[in-house]
């Protein structure tokens, strides 16, 4: 509900009238006349139907017949008889001359106005603010974004749509997790994502499992992404999304707050006669977008030849090093010969076409004294990975009840039940579907593999190496599955003392209660014995506050003022018990109780944090602005002695327009700047003191312990602190028809959690300090407007564009470097050094001489080049990002598009390297016909001359995996993201449908095409971990392409 800023309030006979420039205190007298009549009605948002609170009513033919409209949106108002139109406004939205037609019983809707710098926005605490006072970067999507091209997780709807918010979707399918990061990564070793707030409740945006970018160990582990707390938000329910920034925007939610702050409100109900009914249906279905360019020259075998037997032919399941393809009849890996031709479609044939159907059904109601809204909805969703699928089913209530005029209650409510069947592994061989579909030799026909397995359910070999799997005995015997039932509620209660005095009260919990079981049988060739792990994990956030809220307009000669004081308390809890272990005895009886060997461990952690906290907002005349917060936190998880930190900010803003004089084509200036220091990356529960548990197994029947972690305590940890200082202008030209939002920041983290190694003699590895500094600086451009607009046809334009530059200042006085992860066989590592930015890079290039000549190494007939010494071959992370949208209407139709992209950034890619060792990547056909020529020196320096034979080039192609800059990419890319074309019903004009309030008919498509991009093979952002280790592709989901429909209908 929107909140009253500027208004006209009636106390006590006299009209506090107040407008951009002025404060005006009038008197008026009512006097009852005889010819007058009441009417009543209310007043609602046009874009999303919700109540306007502080909408000015008065009669076109007499202003002094006014009022304005209660918290409900509603009004009374006694106006001449004779009257026919009604004026109506209120700030951000446009003034309307609604005309009566003899209705007494109203209800009228206002659109917002084209100024959009003028609006109300939600901030931080849900306190409702004018845009003009607002002193820092803010950025609110409507719910509109949202609704008709949907995501399985709301946060990828965010992609290209904000200056200086950075989002990527992970490669590990639609029910994996997505990394958000706001003007940069601020901690080496912590989270880096911002803090989610929903309808004013914290939740828990933990993601359950990361998928490591190393090895599989063997696969002791199913290396799956099991997606993150963003995932429960239903797009059909979101009124706003607004992004909180700077330090400044966040600092009133204190140590949580370090990377900006989400703040999603949901959808509530309205005064209105009867029950409003809003239902919501999409489909769309997903193809892989990318399909890789692999050579179809020369097929499968070994040396330049055909495989002449099976035992050949299983041998050379995943090389493409064999002769020139001639279509004639050749053995494979099952003994059947088939024509010697490329397999184009192996990609194609092998993943289904995914499809997403949401159904959404919303009732909404209510009187002067009670509102409400339920909401039901279901999404079905079956990946293009074999027996891959992903249901959400949700719930959500809100309801708000005027018990007195002091006295309201507002409760919401939501639960979820989500479960999922299949979440793929990815990144190492063994279990990952998309490693043996990618890497099968390219005149096999990937449909011959299935299903995978022989009569007896064991797999059938299709290559030499066992941890290659079948991808069809992945998808058909390898199972996994989970089950997460969420609630998210809350309470709030609000005591109105005066019209200028109320408290605030409310108390919330984000409760999770998550299962997963998966399994590798015992008919696996890689693990005969079986593997099986198992989890339950419950989570909790638990928040209540109060708040103290005093507001007076005109406090002071021309001096306004909005105070608040709190007080909060949060308390998180995680317990969860893991269970892993091998040797299934019983045959096809997947159960961990089925194991012969069990491993038990019991994840724990509960922390507290205490707050108080008070801000307070003073403008002049509605012209100059000043913000200033501060917040005390106490943290449960830090020594008694060293417990608590504050947070301050402040922030000014000037509407320059309304001081200054300016030329007629600029309309609106206001500069502003801001200052802050906001916590983040707290301990980890327990990391002070040394704790032990029991050791698997004991010693003798006797049960031992022993240390859980073997890193030493540090009894003298602290938070680390997030510096803010941004400077910003908001300009409006040529009557705000284009509008410019221009921010420049810079960042400072100080005092991060960095883990070092330390001598073992100690009798631990490493420890926890408090040494790391990270500066992040950066502009955000915001380019808006209404380039065409007449009666029937519109333009809307809109271009964001933002730099990051980041840099690592500090470590720890023992190191330059931490590396932050490694992948699969160590060919590159993702560091952090200092002096350079965050997420590295590091691997090898060609090793050469003091004279520039490349250095080989020659064995025989054949060669491979030197590898260098390790060194930085790219960022991880892209300092660039830009998007552009437009949007045109004519008449019913309307046609939007955004286009988004990344640039400087890299990418390892583990699909390209294994493809040229493979010989499937087009740089293996040099060579092939008569030999590839080389020139350089041998590693005791002795000239090389010389030409590699077909026969040998294997042996050369392969030994490029220890020279990493062969896959390292320029990952920039643009893309077209989005297509939307709608057409709303004419549901006035068409018999039937008088009944309808609204009809609307869209086909959206996603993620449609690559305009541009430098990574061969595979799409630039396949990066399949959330985690802080970006920079790396590996055999991860395809990237997929959506095509839909989408259908609302209110009633």
């Amino acid at each position: 509900m929107k909140t009253k800023l500027i208004s006209l309030v009636f106390i006590g006979g006299i009209i506090f009238s107040a407008n951009a420039k002025e404060v005006a205190i009038k008197k008026h007298l009512f006097e009852q006349k005889s010819s007058q009549i009441e009417i009543s009605g209310q007043v609602v948002g046009q874009d999303d139907g919700m109540p306007i609170a502080g909408a000015t009513i008065y009669a076109k033919g007499n202003k002094k017949a006014a009022t304005i409209t209660d918290e409900k949106g509603q009004f009374k108002l006694n106006i001449p008889e004779n009257e026919t139109h009604l004026i109506v406004s209120y700030m951000g939205y446009g003034t309307l001359e609604y005309a009566l037609n003899g209705t007494k019983d109203l209800v009228i809707s206002l659109k917002p106005a084209e100024n959009v710098l003028d609006q109300v926005l939600v901030t931080a605490l849900g306190v409702k603010k004018s845009s003009k006072a607002v002193a820092y970067a803010v950025t609110e999507l409507k719910g509109t974004e949202f609704t008709k091209a949907k995501e399985t997780n709301i946060a990828n709807a965010l992609v290209g749509k904000i200056a200086g918010v950075n989002v990527s979707s992970t490669a590990t399918g639609p029910n994996g997790s997505t990394r958000v990061i706001i003007r940069g990564n601020g901690s080496l070793n912590g989270n880096n994502q911002p803090m989610y707030v929903v309808n004013d409740l914290p939740i828990d945006n933990t993601q359950l499992n990361l998928p490591g970018i190393g090895n599989g160990a063997g696969s002791t582990r199913i290396n799956v992404d099991r997606g993150d707390g963003t995932s429960v938000i239903n797009a059909d329910d979101i009124k706003t999304i607004t992004v909180l920034k700077g330090g400044t925007a966040a600092a009133l939610y204190g140590s949580s707050a370090a990377n900006g702050v989400i703040l999603i409100q949901t959808k509530r109900g309205s005064a209105q006669k009867g029950i409003g009914v809003d239902y919501n249906t999409s489909f769309t279905f997903e193809t892989p977008s990318i399909t890789p360019e692999w050579q179809y020259e020369y097929g499968s075998g070994a040396n330049g030849k055909k495989p002449t037997n099976q035992a050949e032919a299983i041998a050379a399941g995943r090389w493409s090093w064999g002769a020139k393809m001639d279509g004639t009849d050749v053995v494979q890996f099952d003994g059947v010969a088939r024509p010697y031709v490329p397999q184009k479609n192996n990609i194609k044939n092998f993943y289904n076409t995914g499809t997403t159907f949401i159904n959404s059904l919303a009732l909404s109601g209510g009187n002067e004294k009670a509102t409400g809204r339920l909401s039901f909805s279901n999404m079905e969703n079956k990946g293009v990975v074999p027996n891959n699928d992903f249901n959400r089913k949700s719930i959500n209530m809100a309801s708000n009840v005027n018990l007195t005029n002091w006295l309201k209650f507002d409760v919401v409510a939501q639960y979820n039940l989500e479960k999922s069947n299949n979440r793929v592994t990815v990144s190492d061989a063994e279990a990952n579907p998309n490693w043996g579909t990618y890497m099968i030799a390219n005149t096999v026909d990937i449909r011959n593999l299935s299903p995978g397995y022989d009569e007896n359910g064991v797999e059938e070999a299709w290559n030499p190496v066992a941890v290659a799997t079948n991808p069809y005995f992945v998808v058909n015997k390898i199972k996994n599955s989970d089950t997460k039932n969420r609630f998210i509620g809350m309470l709030n209660v609000k005591l109105n003392f005066t019209p200028n005095l109320f408290l605030q009260g409310r108390i919330g919990q984000d409760y999770t209660d998550y299962e997963f079981f998966g399994y590798i049988p015992k008919t696996t060739l890689n693990n005969p014995v079986g593997y099986a792990q198992g989890s339950r994990m419950k989570l909790s956030n638990l928040n209540s506050e109060a708040i103290l809220n005093y507001t007076k307009k005109n406090i002071y000669n021309n001096f306004s003022l909005n105070a608040l004081v709190g007080v909060n308390s949060r308390t998180t809890l995680r317990d969860e018990t893991r269970v892993e272990g091998s040797n299934f005895v019983l045959d096809n009886f997947y159960a961990l109780s089925n194991l012969s060997t069990l491993t038990y461990s019991y994840p724990y952690g509960k922390t507290k944090t205490n707050s108080v906290y008070a801000a307070a907002d003073l403008d002049y005349k509605n012209i100059v602005f000043l913000n200033i917060t501060g917040r005390q936190d106490w943290f449960s998880t830090l020594s008694k002695d060293n417990n608590t930190v504050f947070y301050p900010s402040v922030g000014t803003s000037v509407i320059l327009s309304d001081i200054v004089n300016m030329p007629d084509w600029i309309s609106f200036t206001k500069l502003r700047s801001s200052w802050a220091q906001v916590g983040g990356a707290t301990p980890d529960p327990y990391a002070l003191n040394q704790s032990y548990s029991m050791i698997q197994g004991g010693h003798n029947g006797q049960q031992l312990q022993g240390p859980t972690s073997s890193r030493v305590p540090n009894s003298t940890l602290s938070p680390l602190t997030s510096t803010t200082f941004e400077v910003g202008a908001d300009l409006g030209f040529f009557r705000n028809r284009l509008n410019l939002d221009f921010a420049w920041y810079n960042r400072a983290t100080t005092n991060d959690i960095v883990e070092t190694t330390i001598s073992n003699a100690s009798g631990a590895n490493t420890a926890l300090l408090n040494l790391g500094k990270m500066r992040n600086k950066g502009v955000e451009v915001l380019l808006s407007g209404k380039i065409i607009k007449s009666e029937n046809f519109s333009w809307d334009a809109s271009f964001n564009g933002s730099y990051n530059q980041n840099t690592v200042e500090a470590l720890t006085d023992q190191l330059n470097s931490i590396t932050m992860a490694t992948s699969v066989n160590g060919y590159v590592t993702i560091t952090s050094d200092v002096g350079r930015p965050y997420s590295i890079i590091k691997g090898y290039k060609p090793r050469v001489d003091a004279n520039g000549n490349t250095v080989y190494n020659v064995s025989g007939g054949s060669a491979t080049i030197a590898q260098g010494p390790l060194q930085e071959l790219g960022q991880g992370v892209h300092p660039w990002a830009a998007g552009l949208s437009n949007e045109f209407k004519y008449k019913n139709i309307s046609f939007s598009f955004l286009i988004d992209g990344k640039f400087g950034g890299s990418l390892y890619s583990g699909t390209d390297l294994y493809g040229t060792r493979m010989g499937l990547t087009k740089l293996t056909l040099d060579g092939r016909e008569s030999g590839l020529p080389i020139k350089g020196v041998d590693t005791n320096g002795n000239p090389v001359d010389m030409v590699i034979a077909p026969e040998n080039l294997r042996t050369y192609y392969d030994g490029l995996r220890n020279i990493s800059s062969t896959f390292v990419y320029d990952a920039s890319f643009i893309k077209l993201r989005q297509i939307i074309l709608g057409y709303d019903l004419p549901i006035q004009k068409i018999k039937g449908l008088s009944r309808l309030q609204g009809a609307s008919v869209s086909f959206i498509a996603r993620n449609l095409f690559i305009l541009y991009k430098k990574t061969p093979n595979v799409d630039p952002e396949s990066v399949f971990s959330a985690g802080n280790a970006q920079g790396v592709e590996q055999f991860g989901v395809p990237k997929t392409r959506s095509f839909g429909l989408s259908l609302n209908v209110k009633f």
